[in-house]
Protein backbone atom coordinates (compact mmCIF):
# COMPACT_ATOMS: atom_id res chain seq x y z
CA UNK A 1 0.00 0.00 0.00
CA UNK A 2 1.17 3.55 -0.93
CA UNK A 3 2.12 5.66 1.82
CA UNK A 4 0.98 9.14 2.32
CA UNK A 5 3.55 11.56 1.83
CA UNK A 6 3.59 15.08 3.84
CA UNK A 7 5.33 18.36 2.99
CA UNK A 8 6.04 21.02 5.36
CA UNK A 9 7.04 24.22 4.31
CA UNK A 10 8.60 26.37 6.27
CA UNK A 11 9.65 30.03 5.22
CA UNK A 12 12.33 31.32 6.86
CA UNK A 13 12.33 35.40 8.23
CA UNK A 14 15.02 37.41 6.44
CA UNK A 15 18.00 38.90 9.00
CA UNK A 16 17.28 42.19 8.04
CA UNK A 17 13.62 41.79 9.30
CA UNK A 18 14.39 39.78 12.52
CA UNK A 19 14.98 41.76 16.16
CA UNK A 20 16.51 39.27 17.05
CA UNK A 21 18.76 36.82 14.77
CA UNK A 22 20.07 34.07 17.07
CA UNK A 23 16.88 33.85 18.55
CA UNK A 24 15.23 33.10 15.30
CA UNK A 25 17.48 30.61 14.21
CA UNK A 26 17.00 28.95 17.77
CA UNK A 27 13.57 28.54 17.35
CA UNK A 28 13.90 27.06 13.96
CA UNK A 29 16.00 24.73 15.39
CA UNK A 30 13.50 23.88 17.62
CA UNK A 31 10.73 23.90 15.35
CA UNK A 32 12.47 21.64 12.24
CA UNK A 33 13.73 19.65 15.43
CA UNK A 34 9.83 18.79 16.43
CA UNK A 35 9.31 17.60 12.17
CA UNK A 36 12.19 15.17 12.61
CA UNK A 37 11.08 13.55 15.69
CA UNK A 38 7.58 12.38 14.09
CA UNK A 39 6.40 8.93 14.90
CA UNK A 40 5.69 9.04 11.23
CA UNK A 41 8.24 8.54 8.44
CA UNK A 42 7.21 9.86 5.25
CA UNK A 43 7.70 13.40 6.31
CA UNK A 44 9.73 16.24 4.63
CA UNK A 45 10.59 19.87 5.66
CA UNK A 46 12.00 22.06 3.07
CA UNK A 47 12.88 25.77 4.76
CA UNK A 48 12.88 28.60 2.26
CA UNK A 49 15.30 30.85 3.04
CA UNK A 50 16.90 34.35 1.61
CA UNK A 51 20.10 34.34 4.67
CA UNK A 52 20.60 30.96 5.25
CA UNK A 53 19.85 29.67 9.01
CA UNK A 54 22.70 29.37 11.27
CA UNK A 55 22.12 25.51 12.11
CA UNK A 56 21.67 23.29 9.22
CA UNK A 57 20.56 19.53 9.82
CA UNK A 58 21.98 17.05 8.17
CA UNK A 59 19.02 14.46 7.41
CA UNK A 60 17.31 13.43 4.62
CA UNK A 61 14.30 14.91 5.57
CA UNK A 62 15.16 18.23 5.38
CA UNK A 63 15.98 20.18 2.41
CA UNK A 64 17.21 24.00 2.72
CA UNK A 65 15.74 26.00 -0.36
CA UNK A 66 17.08 29.04 -1.30
CA UNK A 67 14.77 31.82 -2.21
CA UNK A 68 15.68 32.64 -5.68
CA UNK A 69 13.88 36.25 -5.91
CA UNK A 70 15.97 37.43 -3.01
CA UNK A 71 14.43 39.77 -0.20
CA UNK A 72 12.46 43.00 -1.30
CA UNK A 73 12.33 46.29 0.48
CA UNK A 74 8.95 47.99 0.77
CA UNK A 75 10.09 50.16 -2.01
CA UNK A 76 10.72 47.17 -4.22
CA UNK A 77 7.34 45.50 -3.71
CA UNK A 78 4.89 46.04 -6.70
CA UNK A 79 1.70 45.40 -5.00
CA UNK A 80 2.76 47.76 -2.10
CA UNK A 81 0.15 50.62 -2.28
CA UNK A 82 -2.63 47.22 -2.18
CA UNK A 83 -0.76 46.04 0.99
CA UNK A 84 -0.89 49.19 2.49
CA UNK A 85 -4.77 49.04 2.96
CA UNK A 86 -4.71 45.43 3.81
CA UNK A 87 -2.30 45.18 7.22
CA UNK A 88 -1.42 48.97 7.43
CA UNK A 89 2.00 49.54 8.21
CA UNK A 90 5.65 48.74 5.93
CA UNK A 91 6.97 46.09 7.93
CA UNK A 92 3.99 43.92 7.87
CA UNK A 93 3.41 44.17 4.21
CA UNK A 94 7.40 43.43 3.86
CA UNK A 95 6.96 40.14 6.00
CA UNK A 96 3.90 39.04 4.74
CA UNK A 97 4.83 39.25 0.70
CA UNK A 98 8.20 37.61 1.64
CA UNK A 99 6.64 34.92 3.91
CA UNK A 100 3.42 34.12 1.17
CA UNK A 101 6.09 33.80 -1.39
CA UNK A 102 8.31 31.69 0.25
CA UNK A 103 5.26 29.56 1.05
CA UNK A 104 4.21 29.21 -2.98
CA UNK A 105 8.29 28.03 -4.00
CA UNK A 106 8.51 25.90 -1.17
CA UNK A 107 5.14 24.24 -2.24
CA UNK A 108 6.75 24.29 -6.01
CA UNK A 109 9.44 21.43 -4.66
CA UNK A 110 7.13 19.89 -2.57
CA UNK A 111 5.05 19.62 -5.62
CA UNK A 112 7.55 18.66 -7.99
CA UNK A 113 8.61 15.73 -5.63
CA UNK A 114 4.81 14.39 -5.42
CA UNK A 115 4.17 14.60 -2.00
CA UNK A 116 0.21 13.88 -1.17
CA UNK A 117 -0.26 16.53 1.69
CA UNK A 118 1.19 20.16 1.93
CA UNK A 119 1.08 22.26 5.10
CA UNK A 120 2.75 25.70 6.44
CA UNK A 121 4.92 25.42 9.61
CA UNK A 122 5.91 28.94 10.98
CA UNK A 123 9.72 29.21 12.13
CA UNK A 124 8.33 29.59 15.66
CA UNK A 125 5.60 26.88 16.11
CA UNK A 126 6.17 23.33 17.03
CA UNK A 127 3.93 20.10 16.37
CA UNK A 128 2.92 17.19 18.33
CA UNK A 129 5.66 14.18 17.59
CA UNK A 130 1.95 12.26 16.51
CA UNK A 131 0.42 14.82 14.30
CA UNK A 132 1.20 12.93 10.71
CA UNK A 133 0.52 9.56 12.24
CA UNK A 134 -2.27 10.98 13.32
CA UNK A 135 -3.76 12.28 10.17
CA UNK A 136 -2.03 9.38 7.82
CA UNK A 137 -4.58 7.31 9.75
CA UNK A 138 -7.68 9.53 8.47
CA UNK A 139 -6.38 10.15 5.26
CA UNK A 140 -8.55 7.16 3.58
CA UNK A 141 -5.65 6.93 0.84
CA UNK A 142 -5.87 10.51 -0.34
CA UNK A 143 -9.14 11.23 -0.51
CA UNK A 144 -9.68 13.43 2.74
CA UNK A 145 -8.89 16.93 0.76
CA UNK A 146 -7.16 18.17 3.92
CA UNK A 147 -7.31 19.40 7.93
CA UNK A 148 -7.46 22.33 10.18
CA UNK A 149 -6.47 22.88 13.48
CA UNK A 150 -9.32 23.44 15.61
CA UNK A 151 -7.53 23.11 19.08
CA UNK A 152 -3.85 24.20 20.05
CA UNK A 153 -1.84 25.91 22.35
CA UNK A 154 -0.13 28.73 22.92
CA UNK A 155 3.45 28.56 25.09
CA UNK A 156 5.92 31.55 26.26
CA UNK A 157 9.16 30.47 26.50
CA UNK A 158 10.61 29.80 30.27
CA UNK A 159 7.12 29.18 31.64
CA UNK A 160 6.05 25.68 33.27
CA UNK A 161 2.26 25.87 31.06
CA UNK A 162 0.69 25.56 28.25
CA UNK A 163 -2.43 28.35 27.27
CA UNK A 164 -4.70 26.24 25.77
CA UNK A 165 -6.87 27.38 22.48
CA UNK A 166 -10.26 25.68 22.55
CA UNK A 167 -11.49 26.44 19.11
CA UNK A 168 -10.76 28.92 16.31
CA UNK A 169 -6.63 28.12 16.20
CA UNK A 170 -6.68 28.41 12.61
CA UNK A 171 -7.66 32.49 13.15
CA UNK A 172 -5.36 32.58 15.47
CA UNK A 173 -2.08 31.08 13.70
CA UNK A 174 -0.54 30.55 10.53
CA UNK A 175 0.55 26.74 10.77
CA UNK A 176 -3.18 25.04 11.56
CA UNK A 177 -4.09 24.10 7.65
CA UNK A 178 -2.67 20.92 5.97
CA UNK A 179 -3.99 20.29 2.49
CA UNK A 180 -4.01 18.22 -0.38
CA UNK A 181 -1.90 19.04 -2.85
CA UNK A 182 -3.54 19.78 -5.98
CA UNK A 183 -5.63 22.13 -3.73
CA UNK A 184 -2.46 24.46 -3.45
CA UNK A 185 -2.46 26.57 -6.23
CA UNK A 186 1.09 27.64 -7.81
CA UNK A 187 1.41 31.25 -9.05
CA UNK A 188 3.31 33.04 -11.81
CA UNK A 189 6.05 34.62 -10.21
CA UNK A 190 5.05 37.81 -12.33
CA UNK A 191 2.18 38.17 -10.72
CA UNK A 192 1.62 41.48 -8.53
CA UNK A 193 -1.81 40.21 -7.16
CA UNK A 194 -1.50 39.56 -3.34
CA UNK A 195 -4.93 36.78 -3.73
CA UNK A 196 -2.01 34.43 -6.22
CA UNK A 197 0.16 34.33 -3.38
CA UNK A 198 -2.10 34.16 -0.16
CA UNK A 199 -3.58 30.94 0.36
CA UNK A 200 -2.18 29.87 3.58
CA UNK A 201 -1.43 33.27 4.70
CA UNK A 202 -5.18 34.41 4.86
CA UNK A 203 -5.11 31.51 7.26
CA UNK A 204 -8.67 32.62 8.84
CA UNK A 205 -10.02 32.67 5.37
CA UNK A 206 -8.90 29.22 3.61
CA UNK A 207 -11.60 26.63 5.15
CA UNK A 208 -14.39 29.13 3.73
CA UNK A 209 -11.95 29.83 0.45
CA UNK A 210 -11.59 26.39 -0.27
CA UNK A 211 -15.60 25.57 0.23
CA UNK A 212 -16.08 28.58 -1.46
CA UNK A 213 -13.93 27.83 -4.96
CA UNK A 214 -13.91 24.38 -4.34
CA UNK A 215 -16.86 22.51 -2.92
CA UNK A 216 -14.75 21.01 -0.58
CA UNK A 217 -14.67 20.75 3.22
CA UNK A 218 -11.29 20.28 5.48
CA UNK A 219 -12.05 18.18 8.23
CA UNK A 220 -11.19 19.41 11.96
CA UNK A 221 -8.45 18.31 13.98
CA UNK A 222 -10.05 17.91 17.34
CA UNK A 223 -6.38 17.02 19.46
CA UNK A 224 -4.71 20.08 20.32
CA UNK A 225 -1.45 19.46 18.50
CA UNK A 226 0.22 22.41 17.84
CA UNK A 227 1.98 24.83 20.03
CA UNK A 228 1.82 28.42 19.13
CA UNK A 229 5.16 30.06 20.88
CA UNK A 230 4.87 33.55 22.21
CA UNK A 231 8.16 35.37 21.88
CA UNK A 232 7.52 38.90 21.45
CA UNK A 233 8.21 39.56 16.88
CA UNK A 234 5.19 37.14 16.05
CA UNK A 235 3.34 38.70 13.46
CA UNK A 236 0.35 38.17 14.99
CA UNK A 237 1.20 40.38 18.62
CA UNK A 238 0.53 37.17 20.55
CA UNK A 239 2.88 37.67 23.26
CA UNK A 240 1.42 41.49 24.27
CA UNK A 241 -2.40 40.26 23.97
CA UNK A 242 -2.33 36.82 25.60
CA UNK A 243 0.51 37.12 28.43
CA UNK A 244 0.41 40.97 29.68
CA UNK A 245 -0.44 41.31 32.90
CA UNK A 246 -3.87 42.21 32.62
CA UNK A 247 -7.00 40.83 34.83
CA UNK A 248 -8.20 38.96 31.61
CA UNK A 249 -5.58 37.33 31.07
CA UNK A 250 -4.98 36.16 34.67
CA UNK A 251 -8.70 34.83 34.10
CA UNK A 252 -7.31 33.17 31.46
CA UNK A 253 -4.51 31.54 32.92
CA UNK A 254 -6.55 29.60 35.47
CA UNK A 255 -9.26 28.02 33.36
CA UNK A 256 -7.23 27.43 30.02
CA UNK A 257 -4.18 26.90 31.67
CA UNK A 258 -2.38 23.23 31.56
CA UNK A 259 0.88 22.26 33.38
CA UNK A 260 3.56 21.55 31.33
CA UNK A 261 4.13 17.81 32.04
CA UNK A 262 7.33 16.02 31.39
CA UNK A 263 5.40 13.72 28.53
CA UNK A 264 4.16 16.97 26.68
CA UNK A 265 7.17 18.49 27.03
CA UNK A 266 8.58 15.41 24.98
CA UNK A 267 5.37 15.72 22.66
CA UNK A 268 6.56 18.56 21.36
CA UNK A 269 10.35 18.88 21.92
CA UNK A 270 10.24 20.93 24.85
CA UNK A 271 13.21 21.14 27.01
Amino acid sequence: MKKTRFAIIVPFRPQSQSVYWERENELLKRTVSSVLRQTYSYVKVFVVYTDEPAHLFTDERIEYVPFPFGYQSFEEIPAKEDLMQRFKSEKMVIRRWDKARKICWGSIKAKEQGFDYIMVLDADDLISKYLFEHLASESLNNSVPGWYMHKGYLYKPGTSFFMLVPKLMRFLNGSTHILRSDLVTIPDFNSIDWLDYNLFTDHGWLKARLKEYNNVDLLPIKKPLLVYVAHGSNISKVYQKEFSKTFKNFVKLILRGRFLSKSKKDEFNIS
